[in-house]
């Protein structure tokens, strides 16, 4: 599972968009008034602009390098405000073998960069989105729809509604979070709550709209 288009809303358009291309330096395309795309390595994050009054926020991780953790965590220190928990700037998940550090980007949204052991490169470079969250509280309904896709939960555990659930491709290393609403982001003080979202991998497209209603199809 990859994916490959990830689709969000945003009430702070133009920030943001200068956001990804002046201080993540990412390539940044202005697709009209209303839309832009961010292009992340593999992946392509459209962000659309909205008006509600209420700004739609996000989790989602982006891979970098495991041998330049350090390096890119001092370089994001001098230019952004890193998120703190429990008096840290970065936390190691021995389950996923990996380093992670968070940010808050001008749209709200709960930014991770995370470095797997199993991404050695050359270069200090994002390498895609392989985390995206998913909030619905009708979720063990969408996990038995997405079994349909060969997708797994992380080592195999129990699929929890009431709790965070890593649902994706062990393979790639490439997960839906799919959370319950007013569950607490880690290095964040936001809830989680429900968006209008779409994810669009190689296999199936997945979306949330205004209604409270996810869909799943394949492509």
């Amino acid at each position: 599972m990859k994916f490959e288009q990830i689709t969000l809303l945003t009430s702070n358009f133009t920030e943001t968009m200068q956001f990804y291309d002046e201080i993540l330096e990412c390539p940044v395309q202005k697709i009209n008034e209303d839309c832009f795309n961010v292009e992340i390595g593999e992946s392509t994050l459209v962000f659309q602009r909205t008006n509600e009054l209420m700004q739609p926020y996000y989790h989602f991780a982006i891979d970098i390098p495991y041998n330049y953790f350090y390096d890119m965590k001092q370089h994001f220190q001098n230019i952004l405000f890193l998120l703190m928990e429990e008096g840290k700037h970065s936390v190691y998940y021995e389950s996923f073998i990996a380093h992670s550090m968070y940010f808050n980007d001008p749209s709200g949204n709960i930014v991770e960069l995370i470095a797997r052991a199993t991404n050695i490169t050359d270069e200090p470079e994002f390498s895609r989105i392989s985390e995206m969250s998913f909030v619905c509280n009708d979720s063990t309904t969408l996990y038995e729809a997405l079994l349909n896709y060969n997708v797994s939960t992380h080592n195999d555990t129990k699929f929890n509604p009431r709790e965070l659930n890593f649902v994706g491709d062990a393979k790639d290393e490439n997960y839906i979070l799919i959370t319950p609403e007013q569950r607490k982001w880690l290095f964040s003080d936001k809830m989680s709550l429900a968006f209008p979202i779409t994810i669009t991998t190689e296999q199936f497209q997945l979306s949330y709209n205004t209604k409270n209603q996810w869909k799943l199809h394949s492509l």
